[in-house]
C-alpha cells in the first residue's frame, strides 16, 4: 500500500469546494443517480459538481452494525458539518459530522453522527445533550442544519419546539449551542432570516424552512439553504451585506439534471480534492457469477487499478483522493492478489470513466456469504476511491 504523502500537500488550498446532500433523489451530468443519503461535491469555477461518497461506501463503513445479518444502510442526511478529528492529518469524510431525517434503534434524528475509523457511527453530540441545553416542554427535537466553530454549534430545528429555556423556538431560527458552557442562545430570529432572503432575492416570499448552515471560508459570513423559493432552493445565501445569493453558489451552478433542494451543506475551509470513485451495480452477488464495476471521476487517460480484502485497517492518506485506505495490508486476500498482479488495470477515457468485470469466488465450505471490500487506486490523479463492499451469498 502507498505512503502517507506530507501534510504540505494538501494544505496547499485549491478553489474553494463544498460538500452536499439533497432532500430527494437527485441527477448530476456525469452522476445519473444520486440518492439522498449521499454526498455530491462542488468547487468555485465552472458550473457542475460530482458525486463524492456513494452509498456503497456508507454500506463498507457501517457494516453490520444491528446484528440483523444484513450490510447497514443511512437514511436521508439533513445536516453536514465540518468537524475534523484532532488525530487525522487530512480531509476525509471521518471529518465532517452529520444527522439524519429518522431515527433507528442505533442513533436519533437529533444526533450528531460521525463515521468511525473502524466501522459504524461514533454519536458525537446526542440529542439528549441539545435537549438539556433547550429544554423544550413540547415539539419533537429533530436536528435540520449544523455548523461547527469552535465550541459551538449553530444550529436549526426541524420543527417548531414551544417551552424552551428560550421561549418558543421556530424552524427557521439559528441556534449556537457552546459545548463548553452548556449554554443556549438565538443568533438569528426566522424573522432575520426572512430578512436576508428577501435582501437577496428583492422579493417577500417566506422561506419556509431553513434546511442547511455553514460557514464560508472567504468571508466568514453564515452560509445557508432554504425551502422556498423552488427557484432557490438548491441555491446558497450569505449573511453578507445584510443577506446575498454567493456567486457561484446558485442553483445553476451545481448543474443539476433535475429540481433538486439542497438539504445539507458544509464548507471545510481546507482544500479538498474530488475523489475517484468506484461502483458496483448491485452489493450482492452470487458466487462464482460476474459482477460489474464502473471507475468514474478519475484522471483522464489514465491507469485505475481495483484491491480488494477481507480485513479492514483504517490508515490515513492525506492529500489522496478520499483521505483515506481501508483495506488490511495483512490481509492475505489482498497480498496473494498483489503478488499475482491480478489488479485489473484499466484506461479511463476522456470523462475519467471505466468499466470492468470480475467473477467472485467460492464461498468457503460452511459459510453463508462472504463480504469483500474494494477500494481504486488511480494512478493519474494518485488518488484513492471511497471504499465499497460487495456482499457474496
Amino acid at each position: 500500500m502507498l505512503t502517507l504523502c506530507s501534510l504540505s500537500f494538501f494544505l496547499c488550498q485549491g478553489p474553494q469546494a463544498a460538500l452536499a446532500s439533497s432532500s430527494s433523489d437527485t441527477r448530476l451530468a456525469q452522476d445519473p443517480v444520486v440518492r439522498e443519503e449521499e454526498w455530491f461535491r462542488r468547487e468555485e469555477g465552472p458550473a457542475g459538481s460530482k458525486l463524492f461518497w456513494p452509498q456503497g461506501a456508507w454500506m463498507a463503513c457501517l457494516g453490520d452494525q444491528d446484528g440483523d445479518g444484513s450490510l447497514d444502510q443511512i437514511g436521508d442526511i439533513d445536516a453536514l458539518a465540518w468537524w475534523p478529528l484532532t488525530a487525522n492529518p487530512g480531509p476525509s469524510p471521518q471529518d465532517f459530522v452529520f444527522s439524519t431525517v429518522s431515527s433507528t434503534a442505533l442513533y436519533e434524528d437529533g444526533d450528531l453522527l460521525r463515521l468511525s475509523t473502524s466501522q459504524g457511527l461514533v454519536v458525537e453530540v446526542p440529542e439528549s445533550e441539545f435537549l438539556a441545553a433547550l429544554q423544550p416542554t413540547s415539539g419533537g427535537f429533530d436536528l435540520d442544519a449544523a455548523a461547527v466553530q469552535n465550541s459551538e454549534i449553530w444550529f436549526s430545528v426541524g420543527t417548531d419546539l414551544g417551552g424552551t429555556v428560550l421561549g418558543s423556538v421556530a424552524d427557521g431560527d439559528v441556534l449556537v449551542y457552546d459545548r463548553t458552557l452548556r449554554t443556549v442562545r438565538l443568533e438569528h430570529s426566522e424573522a432575520d432570516i426572512q430578512a436576508m432572503v428577501d435582501q437577496a432575492t428583492g422579493g417577500s416570499s417566506a422561506f419556509g424552512d431553513l434546511l442547511s448552515l455553514s460557514f464560508y471560508p472567504a468571508t466568514g459570513e453564515l452560509a445557508f439553504t432554504v425551502q422556498s423559493p423552488s427557484s432557490l432552493d438548491a441555491s446558497v445565501f450569505g449573511s453578507g451585506n445584510g443577506g446575498r445569493l454567493l456567486p457561484g453558489w446558485e442553483e445553476t451552478d451545481w448543474n443539476f439534471q433535475q429540481a433538486t433542494e439542497l438539504d445539507a451543506l458544509s464548507f471545510p475551509p481546507v482544500d479538498l480534492p474530488q475523489a475517484p470513485l468506484l461502483l458496483l451495480d448491485l452489493p450482492r452477488a452470487a458466487p462464482g457469477s460476474l459482477v460489474r464495476f464502473s471507475a468514474r471521476h478519475a484522471a483522464t487517460q489514465s491507469w485505475v487499478e481495483g484491491y480488494r480484502a477481507l480485513r479492514l485497517a483504517h490508515q490515513s492518506q492525506p492529500g489522496m483522493g478520499i483521505g483515506f485506505t481501508w483495506l488490511d495490508p495483512s490481509d492475505p486476500f489482498l497480498i496473494e492478489q498483489v503478488q499475482r498482479g491480478n489488479t485489473h488495470p484499466h484506461l479511463t477515457d476522456g470523462s475519467g470513466s471505466a468499466t470492468f468485470s470480475w467473477t467472485t469466488p467460492n464461498l468457503p465450505p460452511g459459510w453463508s456469504h462472504l463480504d469483500l471490500y474494494f477500494q481504486m487506486w488511480d494512478h493519474g490523479g494518485q488518488a484513492w476511491s471511497p471504499p465499497i463492499v460487495l456482499r457474496v451469498e
